[in-house]
């Protein structure tokens, strides 16, 4: 049985060739995707290639559920205990830092055992804008969701970032399954304001995409916000580690989407 629940409004746009591509992929290996609706839906996230020499941008994003993550969490505190017990994180960046470096493959090991799915888009530079006008058009159709003077690389990160996850949770998130967002502190989520206007726009691609009535509370959040899980940093972090080094490799061709099944590595 599909895991994926293709998008079907034709009007959908690039969101729909993603959900195509995914749905041939799943096709193709019917074991790719694992089920993640038996509880409440945790999505962590992060992002790369924002630098100006890279030649893709990359968005990472980790789905689970709260049962599975509860059953993963004493394989987490007894890596951290053994390898990581000053609280410092996993970071694609830092890992020149001989500790982490040391720390990696216990970590993947760990994340090996939590039962969910990766699923990172990669958007080519050369690729314009998600909205037709660009971002001051976005501005002015959707003037609850942008700040008259937000900047426009603010913008368009906010369109790309809501867009995504709109389709995460069409296609794997039940109406009536509750979901909890965890993502890596951003610029278009570094404050309260940014946050409320972020989740009008993702809530009207939801349901542009789901047409869904009644749906269940889906709550996000900043890895830096006080109220975040412990947790959050560690899956968020395999995220990172997804996004950073797609965004290293040589890419000859463009590969729109790229998803992995967690709890297979060894």
């Amino acid at each position: 049985m599909s895991v994926w629940r293709p998008l079907k409004d034709t009007g959908s746009g690039y969101l729909l060739s993603l959900s195509d591509s995914l749905r041939l992929a799943e096709t193709q290996c019917p074991n790719m995707l694992v089920p993640v609706a038996d509880s409440t839906m945790i999505v962590a996230s992060d992002y790369s290639g924002q630098h100006k020499d890279a030649s893709h941008e990359a968005y990472s994003f980790v789905v689970t559920t709260d049962r599975a993550l509860n059953r993963w969490l004493p394989s987490l505190h007894e890596f951290r205990e053994q390898w990581l017990p000053d609280g410092r994180r996993i970071s694609f960046k830092r890992l020149n830092e001989p500790v982490r470096r040391k720390a990696l493959p216990a970590f993947l090991q760990s994340v090996g055992q939590l039962s969910g799915n990766l699923i990172t888009v990669l958007v080519d530079r050369g690729v314009g804008s998600f909205i037709s006008g660009g971002p001051n058009a976005a501005i002015e159709v959707l003037p609850y969701c942008f700040a008259p003077n937000e900047g426009e690389h603010t913008v368009e990160k906010m369109l790309r970032l809501a867009s995504f996850v709109a389709f995460i949770i069409a296609g794997l998130r039940r109406e009536n399954q509750e979901s909890n967002w965890v993502s890596d502190h951003d610029e278009a989520l570094d404050s309260h304001d940014k946050r409320e206007r972020f989740a009008r726009l993702a809530t009207y691609l939801t349901f542009g995409l789901t047409g869904w009535k009644q749906p269940a509370d889906h709550l996000f959040g900043t890895t830096e916000l006080p109220q975040a899980p412990y947790w959050s940093e560690d899956v968020a972090s395999v995220a990172d580690l997804a996004a950073g080094a797609y965004c290293q490799l040589e890419l000859g061709t463009y590969r729109p989407l790229w998803v992995e099944r967690l709890g297979v590595w060894e």
